[in-house]
């Protein structure tokens, strides 16, 4: 009984690419069935609608939609316009500036000197330290 000869290297390398083409060849017909099939839609003439044109392509514009027909909203347009003769308003920082130079309007009689309420007599902190500290320095600042 004779035994079967293992594989040469030539007859090796001739399966493989006889196996390499047969995948590639099943690439690329499988390829070939997956492609989209596109089409281009007639024209339409102006002023008609459009076939997608009453059908909402998400679902929120459609949630949207049948809420606004069930619930009006009316909207009002304002138009304003300044007169020439006032200053236009300033920055965020001039503004409040402008409030905190105001003065305290919780305490009548009071303002906001130097960062700290003054009473016309007293400079106001919010602990006794402070309280010190605001009146001998700010007396000091004043002279």
């Amino acid at each position: 009984m004779r035994m079967a000869a293992a594989p040469t290297g030539p007859a090796i390398a001739a399966a493989l690419a006889v196996a390499a083409v047969a995948a590639v060849a099943a690439l690329v017909a499988t390829r070939a069935e997956a492609t989209p099939r596109w089409q281009i839609a007639k024209p339409v003439a102006q002023g008609e609608p459009t076939p997608v044109e009453d059908a909402p392509l998400r679902k929120d514009e459609a949630a949207e939609k049948a809420l606004e027909a069930r619930y009006p909203t009316f909207r009002i347009d304002v138009e304003a316009h300044r007169e020439r003769g006032h200053p236009p308003p300033g920055t965020v920082e001039k503004r409040f500036a402008d409030v905190l130079n105001r003065g305290n309007p919780e305490v009548d009689g009071g303002e906001i000197r130097h960062g700290a309420f003054y009473d016309g007599l007293l400079y106001w902190g919010s602990d006794p330290l402070s309280f010190i500290w605001l009146n001998v320095t700010n007396r000091l600042r004043d002279r």
